[in-house]
């Protein structure tokens, strides 16, 4: 015979099935800057349900103020395993935030989003070393996979070139 608690947790497990635990700690730890309130809570849960630890930022300063002051120097105070942001963001854009890391030594990738996408915004990203940039309307399962492979590709050192040859 089920006790209580085994058939409330049994109960809850096949109403709620299809849900996964949100963990408040767990995996590795991605920086989430969106202005749209909407957008950034559905990425944050897609997120979450897949095992990372979230911070939202509501806009570039928010993001700033979580990575530290120098960040726009090339030194934050505190470093994720990934960024995500929206390109378009009151205050400091996402390309502002990426210019300051990319002046750092150690690389963070950088997955950005935008519903302005266009070639010489395309170019620009990757001239100052986005991993991708996804172009909204983007499917959520489109998100998540350039969410694993930047995180994968973090694990891989930068291959040295200096006349194109490999070292």
């Amino acid at each position: 015979m089920l006790n209580t608690l085994e058939r409330c947790f049994r109960k809850s497990v096949l109403r709620d099935e299809w849900k996964q635990l949100v963990p408040t700690r767990g995996g590795p730890t991605i920086l989430l800057v969106e202005d749209d309130d909407e957008m950034r809570e559905m990425l944050a849960s897609v997120l979450r349900r897949d095992g990372y630890t979230v911070i939202e930022a509501a806009d570039g300063d928010d993001a700033i103020e979580w990575l530290g002051i120098g960040t726009l120097d090339g030194e934050p105070g505190r470093w994720p395993s990934l960024l995500v942001s929206d390109i378009r963001l009151p205050f400091l854009s996402g390309f502002d935030i990426l210019e300051g890391l990319s002046l750092s030594l150690k690389r963070l990738p950088i997955v950005l989003i935008t519903g302005f996408g266009d070639a010489t915004t395309h170019e620009r990203a990757a001239r100052l070393g986005a991993t991708c940039v996804l172009d909204k309307p983007f499917a959520l399962e489109d998100f998540r996979l350039a969410v694993r492979a930047a995180l994968r590709n973090r694990l891989r050192p930068p291959s040295r070139q200096s006349d194109g040859h490999a070292l």
